[in-house]
């Protein structure tokens, strides 16, 4: 990095610039704005990129910088001094007027630079005022003084959002070659900057999207023992197209558990629109069949029929209602999803008789509920195709497999059991290829009051 002023263009006793000084000194801002461009591209942190845009102009190109950027509620200085580089001064300010009559307004409005002068009488000019802030700011330019003191516009993609302000002391004022270099410099700052806010805000609208779509906290149900995991094909992504939901109150409890057709983000997207549907479907009918009659509807006419049609999902939807002895009485309705498995505390699995469509495939769908009782230690396991339908070395994990694991966990409760699952499906796939499916099991059961 350079740490040594860009020299001047240099004139001969006859006023005539000098030609190798002149090249030299072409040169030497040729290497400083390449140095800078490379320093500045070499992060998307906001912070970051704004400490390299103050560093590459100190004390290269100013003895003193100050870069005022927007914030949510006003404009935030930061400047530094060349004697205190690594010294960052930081001051939270209003928004400034567009079109003031001095100031950073005017520069915003106008993307124009700006040259002033700071004499030693101890005067401050009013430009001088509006410029710098009182305080920590303003000191280290009056500290210079007599100096010359550069507003430069930052302007990127057309849009001018803040300012860089340059100082200089007695005998280093700005020549017009150096306002055109500061003004080359000041540009590819901006871009920089600009790049890294426009980065980091769509990185937080990302970051809210994906906190909106991730599987929901478990509530805490006392009467009801609960849990899921949840795993995504792709391991690097939080998110997937397998979802569940627990809502209700004590002694009636709603399950929804289901699988989104495709995988990624576009999938997590509709599982988000999925369990919003059903939620506020059931103030208003909570039997299964008709809260996975609403998600049908409300997929269907949400999808754009001139396409082909990938909004489908398939799921299981349970109404559990508990009493005090551990026992719970569940009407269960499916859409297409694979049976429910019910794991007896003796240690016998059987398979939820119950079926229908898929929601999303035509305008209206019935479905049909099914009665399953949970006697006291029952558990009822529900999981999405990515559990029987994961390759290993030996093929399918499969129904058969899944049943002999959970019958091993009978009386073990629903954490033991959906960690077993999780665990198993894993290391079955690890055997093999890598993960294809999402992969969600929920398991409940009564619990003794």
């Amino acid at each position: 990095m350079f740490e040594q002023p860009v020299r001047y263009v240099a004139q001969t006793p006859s006023g005539q610039l000098d030609d190798s000084t002149l090249l030299a000194t072409a040169r030497e801002r040729a290497a400083h704005l390449a140095d800078a461009s490379k320093q500045l591209a070499g992060s998307l942190n906001p912070d970051r990129t704004l400490r390299r845009a103050l560093h590459v102009t100190v004390p290269a190109v100013a003895d003193w910088a100050q870069v005022l950027l927007p914030t949510r509620t006003g404009v935030r200085f930061t400047a530094v001094r060349a004697d205190e580089r690594d010294r960052l001064v930081t001051v939270d300010g209003s928004r400034p007027v567009l079109g003031e009559v001095s100031g950073h307004g005017r520069i915003l409005a106008t993307g124009r630079h700006e040259l002033m002068h700071v004499m030693a009488d101890g005067h401050v000019p009013e430009s001088v005022a509006a410029t710098v802030p009182a305080g920590p700011l303003r000191d280290g330019v009056l500290g210079l003084r007599p100096a010359d003191l550069l507003v430069l516009p930052l302007t990127a993609r057309g849009t001018t959002f803040g300012t860089l302000t340059l100082a200089r002391r007695k005998g280093r004022g700005f020549e017009p070659e150096d306002i055109g270099f500061a003004l080359e410099l000041a540009g590819r700052i901006a871009v920089a900057l600009d790049t890294a806010r426009v980065y980091a805000e769509q990185a937080r609208v990302a970051e809210v999207l994906a906190a909106s779509l991730r599987a929901p906290v478990l509530p805490d149900t006392p009467d009801l023992a609960v849990a899921a995991r949840m795993r995504a094909a792709m391991h690097t992504a939080e998110i997937g197209g397998d979802f569940f939901d627990v809502f209700g109150e004590p002694g009636d409890w709603s399950v929804l558990l289901g699988d989104v057709a495709g995988k990624g983000a576009e999938a997590a997207i509709l599982t988000g629109q999925a369990r919003h549907t059903v939620r506020g479907a059931a103030f208003f009918d909570r039997t299964p069949a008709g809260l996975l009659s609403v998600l049908n509807a409300a997929l269907f006419a949400g999808g754009a029929r001139s396409e082909p049609a990938t909004r489908f999902l398939t799921a299981v939807c349970a109404r559990v209602t508990t009493a005090p002895d551990g026992s719970a009485s569940v009407l269960i309705a499916s859409a297409g999803h694979p049976q429910p498995l019910v794991v007896r505390k003796s240690g016998l699995v059987e398979e939820v008789p119950v079926k229908g469509l898929l929601c999303g495939a035509l305008p209206t769908a019935r479905y049909t509920e099914v009665r399953q009782e949970l006697a006291p230690g029952d558990m009822m396991l529900l999981f999405t195709d990515g559990v029987p339908d994961a390759i290993g070395s030996d093929g399918r994990f499969g129904i058969g497999r899944l049943s002999q694991l959970a019958s091993g966990y009978a009386g073990s409760g629903p954490h033991a059991l959906t960690e077993a699952v999780d665990i198993a499906v894993a290391e079955h796939s690890g055997a093999g290829s890598s993960p294809t499916d999402d992969v969600a099991v929920l398991a409940f059961g009564g619990v003794r009051q």
